[in-house]
């Protein structure tokens, strides 16, 4: 081999720690049920960032996850960010670019399963600002982020929004479907999905409206017009949520402080169903009693000793809630332990 090739493999392992600051974290939890059961979640997490010659800064991170009740998911992702704008590529949010535009609220996160309104895909993503007027514009690929363990959709999506004096405006367009959109146009993204919104800030007052259509109008209703009021008074938030299609729902939020360590919030929506949580904090305990609207009760117990956190719980049973995001629907208590460093 020519000595110059010689080289430059050798140079090319050298560690990225040399020339860039890395960080390394990590979590480990295990929770055991009364049930017998044991379940332990851990990942590990390496990022990276340096500042290049010509300003820009580049970073970069992976992170390898174990999930007793699940496949290990491997993602990595990099990033390129300047006067231009962020590049990302690698591990990105699946429906991140729509979400951008969507300024309105008519289109919820996408859903990776019943549990989690979190997804990730491998793809491209780029978002800029300039004066006021932001784009954001992304291409996933049809692997997901364990390497193409699950399925995706190949897809497109860009956005525009633009602020001025308390105004948003945004547009957002979707070319394919991301992750398990459902049959609800305002519940992830599908084929050919366009949604347009404006929102208003105004001190504590905030009003929304956006608008959704659809490519097949066979998927429920072709158009979503939603509204939004949120409001803060002191001690006391409330938000208020309608929608004309496809059910008229409507649903009012309520979160009263009744001092800085005790808080009591309400959830009531059209069927009339009623969350409430009381949560109170001393020091690092913090107690939550929570009242779902099947009429089961929830209890836990959270000690926080910095980098480990311990907790103690009760939870209700869920009639027909099994396979939705619960192994069962038993009432079971529970003993969670976490370290994260």
């Amino acid at each position: 081999m020519n000595k110059t090739l010689i080289a430059l493999a050798i140079a090319a392992t050298l560690p990225v720690a040399a020339v860039a600051d890395v960080t390394i974290s990590g979590s480990l939890n295990t929770k055991y049920k009364n049930t017998g059961a044991v379940d332990t979640d851990s990942r590990l997490s390496v990022a990276s960032s340096e500042v290049l010659a010509n300003g820009m800064t580049a970073t970069a991170g992976f992170s390898i996850t174990a999930d007793t009740d699940d496949d290990t998911e491997n993602s990595g992702t990099a990033t390129l960010a300047g006067d231009f704008g962020t590049l990302t590529v690698g591990s990105i949010d699946a429906d991140g670019a729509f979400q951008a535009g969507d300024v309105g609220g008519a289109v919820s996160n996408t859903t990776e399963s019943t549990s989690s309104t979190a997804s990730s895909v491998y793809g491209i993503h780029y978002a800029g600002t300039v004066a006021g007027l932001s784009v954001a514009a992304q291409v996933n690929a049809n692997t997901g982020p364990t390497g193409g363990g699950t399925a995706q959709t190949k897809s497109t999506q860009m956005s525009a929004s633009y602020a001025m004096n308390g105004l948003v405006l945004g547009y957002a367009y979707a070319s394919a479907a991301a992750d398990d959109a459902s049959t609800a146009n305002h519940d992830g993204l599908h084929e050919g999905q366009t949604a347009v919104g404006a929102s208003y800030t105004m001190g504590d007052l905030v009003v929304s409206v956006g608008k959704v259509n659809l490519k097949d109008t066979a998927v429920s209703p072709d158009a979503l017009v939603s509204a939004t009021y949120t409001l803060t008074a002191d001690a006391l938030t409330i938000v208020a949520q309608a929608d004309n299609a496809p059910s008229g729902d409507y649903q009012l939020n309520l979160t009263y402080a009744l001092t800085d360590s005790f808080s009591v919030s309400s959830e009531v929506d059209k069927g009339k169903t009623t969350t409430m949580v009381a949560t109170y904090s001393a020091g690092d305990m913090t107690a939550t009693v929570a009242k779902q609207d099947d009429g089961t009760t929830d209890a836990s117990i959270s000690l926080d000793y910095g980098n480990a956190d311990l907790t103690i719980g009760r939870v209700g049973a869920r009639a027909g809630s099994a396979g939705v995001g619960r192994a069962d629907a038993a009432e079971y208590s529970h003993v969670s332990y976490s370290v994260a460093f």
